[in-house]
C-alpha cells in the first residue's frame, strides 16, 4: 500500500484520471484495530477482531481500487498509524485523512473528510466491513445517474454505501440505524432523486454472528482463509 497525504495527492489524482467531474472518490471510514467490531466481542478476542477488521478493510479498499471509474480511495480514521498497519499489503494507493480528536462519531468524521476533498467529483462512501463486495457491485452503483444512490444493508434499513453526485455532494449524512430512510428524506428535502440499490456484496456487512451466518459459503471460506479461526469462533465446533 502507498499512503499519501490528502492535500498533496488531490492534484495528482485529477491529472492521472482526467477532468475533476469524471473522478469518483471513494471514502472509507476506518476505526481499525481491536476497538472495531465490538459486537463480535462475545465470540472473538481483541487480537482476532483486529485481524478481522484489517482483512475486511483491505478487501474493501482493493475492490474499490480495482474498479474502473474510481480515481481515488480515501480513508478517514482517528489513528492513521493503525490504519497504515491494517492496510499493509494492499495493492491500492490510499490517501489518509486524520479524524481530529475534536470530531466525534461516524457522520462528523465523514463530513470532516468530505470537506478536505477538492473538486466536484462524485463521492462514494463505503463501509469497511463488506466481505463480499465485488468490482461488479461497485460498477453497478457507478453506472447509476441519480444524484443520490443508497445501497442498503441486508435488512434494507441501513446504508452500507452511498454515492453522491452533483447537488447530492452536499447531502446531510445520516449513517447509523435506519439510515436508509434518513438519506432518502435528506434527498427529498433538497428535491433530489434517490435511487435505492440492494445487492449481495453491498448488503452483507459483518457486525454480528448472525451477519456471519447470512454470508454466502464462498465468502465465509475466503474470510476463514485470511483470518483463521473465525468460522469456529462464530459458528461453534463442527458437529461430529
Amino acid at each position: 500500500m502507498t499512503v499519501r497525504a490528502t492535500e498533496s495527492a488531490a492534484t495528482e489524482a485529477l491529472e492521472a484520471t482526467g477532468t475533476a467531474d469524471q473522478v469518483v472518490t471513494a471514502l472509507v471510514p476506518l476505526r481499525g484495530g481491536p476497538a472495531g467490531k465490538s459486537r463480535l466481542g462475545v465470540a472473538l478476542g481483541p487480537d482476532h477482531r483486529g485481524r478481522l477488521v484489517a482483512h475486511l478493510a483491505r478487501h474493501v479498499v482493493d475492490t474499490l481500487g480495482a474498479t474502473p471509474g474510481v480515481g481515488r480511495v480515501v480513508v478517514v480514521t482517528p489513528d492513521p498509524e493503525a490504519a497504515a498497519r491494517d492496510l499493509e499489503g494492499t495493492a491500492t494507493t490510499v490517501e489518509v485523512v486524520r479524524q481530529p480528536t475534536t470530531v466525534h462519531g461516524l457522520n462528523p468524521a465523514l463530513d470532516h473528510a468530505r470537506g478536505t476533498l477538492a473538486g466536484p467529483s462524485r463521492l462514494l462512501v463505503v463501509h469497511a466491513d463488506l466481505p463480499g463486495l465485488t468490482v461488479e457491485d461497485v460498477r453497478a452503483l457507478l453506472g447509476l445517474s441519480s444524484p443520490v444512490v443508497v445501497a442498503t444493508d441486508r435488512a434494507g434499513l441501513g446504508t452500507n454505501a452511498l454515492l453522491l453526485a452533483g447537488a447530492g455532494r452536499a447531502l446531510e449524512l445520516g449513517f447509523g440505524a435506519g439510515s436508509r430512510r434518513r438519506h432518502e428524506a435528506a434527498a427529498a428535502r433538497r428535491g433530489l432523486e434517490a435511487t435505492v440499490v440492494r445487492r449481495p456484496g453491498t448488503g452483507a456487512d459483518l457486525d454480528t454472528p448472525a451477519d456471519w451466518a447470512a454470508l454466502p459459503l464462498a465468502v465465509r471460506d475466503q474470510v476463514e482463509a485470511q483470518v483463521p479461526g473465525t468460522r469456529s469462533a462464530l459458528e461453534g465446533p463442527a458437529p461430529h
